[in-house]
């Protein structure tokens, strides 16, 4: 059997090391992953009376809700409740507009179905829910 002198040892250590710092200085450095929300389309709905909704699953039980009112009288009243679709039960009355107006708001309970009911009167109205979804975006 052939001994190896320490000397030998260090120099292809030495080698070893030197060619692993080329190899790493050669490419660009890459941007690493990150995390962020994109906003998927439930639906859309309009009209001027009451509305329920068909109902809808949530994978995250978030929502982000856009809504504009438009067209009112003097008395025009928008009231949007969102419900669960297993009991019928109202969750929460996230808008409540009298007259013209806009805005955004969030919702957020345990994953389930939803449906949304619309109490309104003397205006036109409009809504979209969105979900969020998490992402991890990794650069080129």
């Amino acid at each position: 059997m052939r001994r190896v002198s320490r000397a030998a040892v260090a120099t292809a250590i030495a080698a070893f090391c030197v060619l692993l710092s080329i190899a790493g200085c050669s490419g660009k450095p890459t941007a690493a992953p990150r995390r962020d929300t994109i906003w998927r389309n439930v639906g859309t709905w309009s009209g001027k009376d009451r509305v329920q909704t068909e109902s809808w699953p949530s994978d995250s039980g978030a929502m982000r809700v856009r809504w504009t009112t438009t067209n009112a009288t003097t008395d025009g009243a928008f009231q949007l409740t969102i419900h669960s679709a297993i009991s019928g039960r109202p969750m929460q009355t996230i808008v409540d507009q009298k007259g013209n107006g806009d805005g955004t708001a969030y919702f957020s309970d345990d994953p389930r179905v939803f449906f949304a009911v619309v109490d309104a009167k003397h205006l036109d109205w409009t809504f979209t829910i969105d979900e969020p979804v998490d992402v991890i975006i990794t650069p080129k």
